[in-house]
C-alpha cells in the first residue's frame, strides 16, 4: 500500500466526522460506484423475481435481494478502496473484481452466521482489504471494531430506518391524492389485502421499491464505514504523522544538494588560509595577477556567494518550521459562563464490602433476566415460525384459491335452484348442512355480483368479495353479507356450522335483502 498517494486529508476524527468523509467519497466517485452496481444488482433482481413470480413466491425474492447485500457491497467497497488513492476504476474493472474477491472465504460468513452482524459495514473492509487466515481477522476485526463497533451499529440501525422511509414514502404519496372522505374505505380496502395476502403483481411493486431503496441508501452505508475503517486506522498507525514524515523527507531530500554547497563553501575560506605562505603572500604584494591573491582578497571574494547561501538556507529551514502540516493549528471559540460553579471536592465512599458483593450480586441477576427474556424471545420466534411454515410453504395460491377449494369439496349443482331459501332449508333438514351452507354462499355471492355489477375473477377470495359488497346500496344488506361470509369462513376452515335458529334468520334475511323466493 503507496500510503504517500493518498487523496484524502488524513487526520484523526471524530466516528460521525469519519462516516460524513466515508459518504463524501461516495458523492465523489458516483458514477464509478453506481454504473456496476445497477450492472449487477438488475439482472439478478430481474431473474429472481421471475423465478418467485413462477413459483408464486414473489416475496421470497425480496428476501434473497436483502440476504445477498454483502455480496454487492463489495462493488462499493472495491471502488472507494482504490478511489482513495486517486485510481479510480472503471465498470468493467470492478465487475471483473468481483468473480474473485472474497470468495469463497470470507463472504461465506457474511452470507451465514455473520449476516445479521449489526458492525457489518466496519467489518467488512477488514476482512476484504487485509486478508488473513481465520484467527488474524478476528483479531483485526477486535481491534479495529474497540472503539467504533457502537457507531457502525448505530449506522446500521439508521441505514435501515431509511430504506424503510423511502419503501413506505410512495405509498404515502399515492395517499394523499385520496380525497378525505374516500380514506377510511381506501384504508379499509388496504387493511383486507394485506390480510387476504399480496398478490403477484403487489408482491412485484414492493419488491421493486425495495431494491430502490437499497440502490440508493446501501452505497452510502458502505462508504460510512469505509470512513470509520479508515479514521480506526489513521488512529492506530499514525498514518497522518507518517504521512507527514515522509514529505518531510523529500523536501529535505530536494534541498540536500544545496546543503552540501553551502558547506563546502563555508569550510573554503578556512582551507585556503592554511595553506596560505607567507613568502608567497609577502611576495604576491609586489606584482599582480590571480596566483598572487592574499589570504584576505581570496576571503573578501568568497564571502559573496557564501552569504548568499547561507540566507537560501536560512529562508528554507524558516519555510519548514511554518509548514501547516507539521504544526496544524486549529482556532476553537466555545461560550463559557462568567460566573464559574466552584469545583465540588470529590468525597471519598468507602463503601463496606457487603455493598460490593450485593451489587455484584444484583448485576448477576439482571444478566440471567436478560438471557431468559432473550431465550424466551427466541424460543417463542421459533414456535411461531413453525406454526407459520406450513401456511408459507403452501404459497398465495392456496389461500387465493381457498373458497374455490372448499366448494369444490361438495357437490353443488351446475345452476342454482329457483328458490334458493327452499332449497338451502331442504339440505340443511336432510342432514347435508355443510352442502347447504356452501350453496347458501354461492347464492349469496352470485346474488352480491347481480347486484352490484361488479366483475369478481375465479377463485376470488373471501375479502374480494367483502371489498365488493361494499358497492350495496343499502347498509343492512351489507351487514346481512358480512354475517354470510363470516359463516362460511367458520364452516370452511374451522368446521364450525351455525345453529339453527342462526342458520334461518340469516337464510331469511339474505331471502329479504336479495330477493329470494321462500
Amino acid at each position: 500500500m503507496q500510503i504517500e498517494r493518498i487523496a484524502v486529508v488524513l487526520r484523526p476524527r471524530s466516528a460521525w466526522e469519519a462516516m460524513e468523509l466515508g459518504s463524501a467519497l461516495v458523492r465523489r466517485n458516483a458514477g464509478a460506484v453506481w454504473k456496476p452496481w445497477l450492472a449487477l444488482t438488475l439482472p439478478v433482481f430481474v431473474v429472481v423475481n421471475a423465478l418467485g413470480w413462477i413459483f408464486d413466491h414473489a416475496w421470497w425474492a425480496l428476501m434473497v435481494m436483502w440476504w445477498l447485500k454483502p455480496l454487492f457491497d463489495r462493488i462499493v467497497l472495491h471502488v472507494l478502496s482504490r478511489a482513495v488513492f486517486g485510481d479510480v476504476p472503471g465498470m468493467r474493472e470492478t465487475l471483473r473484481a468481483q468473480l474473485k474477491w472474497g470468495l469463497p472465504r470470507p463472504m461465506l460468513d457474511y452470507l451465514t452466521w455473520r449476516r445479521l452482524g449489526p458492525a457489518r459495514s466496519l467489518h467488512l473492509p477488514v476482512d476484504l482489504l487485509e486478508g488473513g487466515d481465520a484467527g488474524q481477522r478476528r483479531e483485526r476485526r477486535r481491534v479495529i471494531g474497540a472503539r467504533a463497533s457502537g457507531h457502525a451499529a448505530a449506522l446500521t440501525l439508521v441505514c435501515i430506518n431509511f430504506e424503510l422511509v423511502l419503501m413506505l414514502a410512495p405509498i404515502a404519496f399515492v395517499m394523499m391524492f385520496v380525497p378525505p372522505e374516500f380514506l377510511p374505505q381506501t384504508w379499509a380496502g388496504a387493511m383486507q389485502s394485506l390480510q387476504a395476502g399480496f398478490t403477484p403483481g403487489m408482491a412485484l411493486a414492493y419488491n421493486a421499491l425495495a431494491w430502490l431503496a437499497a440502490t440508493l441508501v446501501e452505497p452510502f452505508y458502505v462508504g460510512a464505514g469505509f470512513g470509520l475503517y479508515l479514521n480506526r486506522r489513521t488512529e492506530l498507525e499514525a498514518w497522518d504523522v507518517e504521512i507527514a514524515l515522509r514529505r518531510m523527507r523529500a523536501r529535505l531530500q530536494r534541498l540536500a544538494g544545496a546543503t552540501l554547497v553551502v558547506a563546502c563553501i563555508a569550510f573554503a575560506p578556512r582551507l585556503v588560509h592554511a595553506q596560505a605562505n607567507p613568502r608567497n603572500a609577502v611576495h604576491g604584494t609586489a606584482g599582480a595577477g590571480p596566483q598572487k591573491l592574499v589570504p584576505a582578497q581570496l576571503l573578501e571574494v568568497a564571502a559573496g556567494p557564501l552569504q548568499a547561501q547561507q540566507q537560501s538556507l536560512r529562508d528554507a529551514l524558516v519555510k519548514l518550521k511554518e509548514d501547516p502540516e507539521l504544526h496544524p493549528r486549529k482556532q476553537v471559540t466555545r461560550w463559557e459562563p462568567i460566573r464559574k460553579a466552584k469545583p465540588q471536592q470529590a468525597r471519598d465512599w468507602n463503601f463496606p464490602s457487603w455493598l460490593g458483593a450485593l451489587a455484584r450480586g444484583l448485576g448477576t441477576f439482571g444478566q440471567v433476566i436478560a438471557w431468559a427474556i432473550v431465550a424466551l424471545v427466541v424460543g417463542a420466534l421459533a414456535w411461531w415460525l413453525i406454526r407459520a411454515w406450513p401456511q408459507w410453504s403452501s404459497g398465495g395460491t392456496s389461500r387465493r384459491r381457498a373458497s374455490e377449494i372448499a366448494i369444490a369439496d361438495v357437490e353443488m349443482p351446475e345452476a342454482l335452484p329457483d328458490d334458493i331459501a327452499i332449497a338451502v332449508r331442504k339440505l340443511w333438514a336432510s342432514g347435508d348442512r355443510r352442502q347447504a351452507m356452501a350453496l347458501l354462499y354461492r347464492a349469496g355471492v352470485e346474488s352480491m355480483v347481480a347486484r352490484t355489477q361488479v366483475l369478481l375473477v375465479p377463485g376470488a377470495t373471501e375479502a374480494e368479495c367483502l371489498r365488493a359488497s361494499q358497492q350495496l346500496p343499502g347498509e343492512e344488506e351489507r351487514s346481512r353479507f358480512r354475517a354470510l361470509v363470516r359463516a362460511w369462513q367458520y364452516t370452511a376452515y374451522a368446521h364450525r356450522l351455525p345453529e339453527d335458529a342462526e342458520f334461518d334468520g340469516l337464510v331469511a334475511g339474505l331471502a329479504s335483502s336479495f330477493g329470494w323466493s321462500r
